[in-house]
């Protein structure tokens, strides 16, 4: 007969795993498969110096999760703030990074390119062209460069929409937004690999050139082609995301921060939208898709933050565990 002690000790890890399992939330499984995904689509690709990179990336990435997730869920940390605080790094911050990992994953997988079909698509929905094709006539030194700088602005939208409610959101909104954005990108990412293309910009010729931009032109055109998936298009995550953030933004208006951010968001989304359209990054079936995603991803945070408001009162870790005493 085992001694109490062996017992004890046997006992230990199995609490801590049944901790792990009770305390999942969804987000937790929706950026393991989002990852997983990932690494095993770049595992079966051909061998090459880019897969090999995007492996090595993707190892780290859902190695970096599994790992938040653990600390985080089976709450081996003490104290709790530490733990909420590595959980959130370790489950954030793989999400955005894996943006810069496509660059290598999205041409090892070796992908047919679609943008002829998706022209076809264009050409059915927009009246024979795609919305680049009926922009052309308005570029100018102006019309681009405040495209341009709206595009540009994409990046800062994000960070400011998303590393506050990390470290500060609470309630509701926050799991929303968050559980949201997350599921923006897991559908993009995911879609990219099953949609390859490279857009208007490079599979298409325009009389007009968009070099009669300045700065701000200047600025996007070295972001893209510096750190640019070059194969990332359908859906427009440019499209996807910043529409969410104005869903979210305008279903809670009358709370703050939104009452005074919402107007600004939705501005900032209208005029980026245009801008992939104008500055021929996107077809536009691809923004069309964006949209999609972002209405489906919404109709999900919901149900999904709803469902989990309730973990408190049936003795579950929080989704998103306090980083300070005033956080709920």
């Amino acid at each position: 007969m085992a001694s109490p002690s062996a017992a004890a000790a046997c006992a230990v890890p199995l609490s801590r795993w049944i901790l792990l399992r009770r305390n999942l939330a969804a987000q937790d499984y929706i950026l393991v498969l989002f990852h997983s995904y990932l690494l095993v689509r770049v595992l079966l690709a051909p061998d090459s110096g880019q897969a090999v990179t995007a492996r090595f990336i993707w190892s780290g990435l859902l190695g970096i999760t599994l790992l938040g997730i653990a600390l985080g869920r089976a709450e081996l940390l003490r104290p709790p703030w530490l733990r909420a605080l590595l959980y959130r790094l370790c489950v954030f911050v793989p999400v955005p990074a894996s943006y810069l990992g496509l660059q290598f994953l999205l041409p090892a997988l070796r992908p047919v390119l679609l943008d002829a079909q998706l022209l076809q698509i264009d050409e059915l929905l927009f009246f024979g062209k795609t919305p680049a094709v009926w922009l052309e006539p308005f570029i100018r030194f102006g019309t681009v460069e405040w495209f341009s700088f709206f595009y540009w602005s994409y990046l800062p939208i994000l960070g400011l929409q998303l590393i506050p409610f990390v470290l500060f959101g609470r309630g509701q909104p926050m799991r929303e937004l968050l559980c949201g954005a997350m599921l923006v990108t897991a559908i993009g990412h995911s879609l990219y690999t099953l949609v390859p293309g490279v857009g208007p910009h490079a599979a298409m010729h325009f009389a007009q050139s968009l070099s009669v931009g300045g700065f701000f032109w200047g600025l996007v055109d070295q972001m893209v082609q510096s750190a640019g998936a070059q194969l990332d298009i359908f859906p427009s995550l440019h499209t996807a995301l910043p529409t969410y953030f104005s869903l979210v933004s305008l279903r809670h208006r009358h709370t703050l921060p939104f009452r005074l951010t919402a107007p600004v968001i939705v501005f900032f989304t209208i005029n980026i939208i245009i801008a992939t359209l104008f500055l021929r990054w996107h077809f536009g079936i691809d923004v069309l898709a964006g949209l999609l995603t972002a209405a489906v991803s919404l109709h999900l945070a919901i149900r999904i933050s709803n469902r989990e408001a309730t973990r408190s009162a049936h003795g579950l870790q929080p989704v998103w565990e306090p980083l300070g005493p005033s956080q709920g």
